[in-house]
């Protein structure tokens, strides 16, 4: 099962800005999940939607203390989440930060293959655990992230 698969079981409909779609796609081109995103655009699993309600951003913009690394983009995220009343699917750590401050919930990579391992979905979570690994995302298969996970699913 690949993960656009689970997107399309768990999060339909599954929106994406254009401005997010250059940074994975265009910007990011030859990176790891660049063509599977390019490929559920073109398939229409996933749809670049454009904000309606710009005025979200300026509700958005307003970051608590502390908290600087926040791009455009991300207050975007935030303001398209707000308006379609949308989960936030990233794994970036201030996307996810920004999106917890506003009350916007939030899931990432681990999270949705830990909620796929629990429904039964897929049989095993380890050995996807390792691809992401392996294919450059960031998780030390040492660390409390990997090992929580495969103690929620009771792979440990």
């Amino acid at each position: 099962m690949n993960q656009t698969t689970l997107l399309q079981r768990y999060f339909q409909p599954t929106l994406i800005l254009p401005q997010v779609y250059d940074e994975v796609v265009t910007q990011g081109r030859g990176r790891a999940g660049a063509p599977a995103l390019a490929a559920a655009c073109d398939s229409g699993i996933v749809r670049r939607v454009k904000l309606a309600d710009r005025r979200l951003m300026d509700q958005v913009q307003h970051l608590p203390s502390g908290m600087t690394d926040v791009s455009d983009v991300d207050v975007m995220v935030i303001a398209l989440a707000i308006e379609q009343q949308a989960t936030v699917l990233s794994d970036d750590g201030s996307l996810r930060m920004l999106a917890i401050t506003h009350s916007v919930p939030v899931i990432g990579s681990i999270g949705i293959l830990i909620r796929a391992r629990l429904d039964g979905v897929i049989p095993v979570l380890k050995p996807l655990l390792d691809q992401l690994i392996a294919s450059g995302f960031h998780l030390d298969p040492h660390g409390r992230v990997y090992q929580d996970a495969l103690r929620r699913v009771a792979e440990f």
